[in-house]
C-alpha cells in the first residue's frame, strides 16, 4: 500500500474464484474516492474455445471502458492456437491512458503494485497507455509465447 490506497478485502478471493472456478471472464477495478481499490464491473463467465470467441469477449470488455479513465483489468485469455494447443492464461492489464488527468495517472501508477500483489500466479502482464493499445491480437501473441 505504498500509495496509501487499500485493496478491498474481497478482491483476492474474487481472483481465486476467477482462476479456479471460472466465475468471470474479466474483472475491472477502479480506485474509489482516492482511498480504496474496488471492483468496477465483472464479465459473465464464458468458456471461449476459439480465438474469435475470445476476441469478442475482449472487445466487449474494451467497449465498457471509458477512453480517458484508468483501470486495472484481469482478463482470462482462453483460445485454441493454430498449433491446436489451448492457450489459457489470466493477464493483468494496467490501462492508464496518456490523456487522463495527471492526478489519476499518478495515483493509479503508484497503486498498481498493491493490487498486483493480490493476484499470485498471473500468467501475463500488459500495460496500455492508449485505448488503441488494448490490442487483443498483440496480447494473444504474447500469451502464445508463454505456453
Amino acid at each position: 500500500m505504498a500509495s496509501g490506497i487499500a485493496v478491498e478485502d474481497s478482491i483476492p478471493q474474487q481472483f481465486n474464484d476467477m482462476k479456479l472456478k471460472k466465475t468471470a471472464k474479466f474483472i475491472v477495478f477502479k480506485i474509489e474516492e482516492k482511498k480504496k481499490i474496488v471492483v468496477d464491473f465483472v464479465g459473465e463467465p464464458c468458456d471461449t474455445i476459439t480465438y474469435e470467441d475470445d476476441r469478442a469477449q475482449f472487445d466487449l470488455l474494451k467497449s465498457k471502458l471509458t477512453r480517458d479513465v484508468p483501470r486495472y483489468l484481469l482478463y482470462d485469455f482462453k483460445f485454441t492456437a493454430e498449433s491446436k494447443r489451448i492457450a489459457e492464461k489470466i493477464a493483468f492489464i494496467f490501462y492508464c491512458p496518456d490523456d487522463c488527468k495527471i492526478g489519476e495517472k499518478m495515483i493509479y501508477a503508484s497503486s498498481k503494485d498493491s493490487i498486483k500483489k493480490t493476484f499470485p500466479g498471473l500468467g501475463a502482464e500488459f500495460q496500455a497507455n492508449d485505448y488503441d493499445d488494448l490490442d487483443y491480437a498483440e496480447f494473444a501473441k504474447e500469451i502464445l509465447k508463454k505456453l
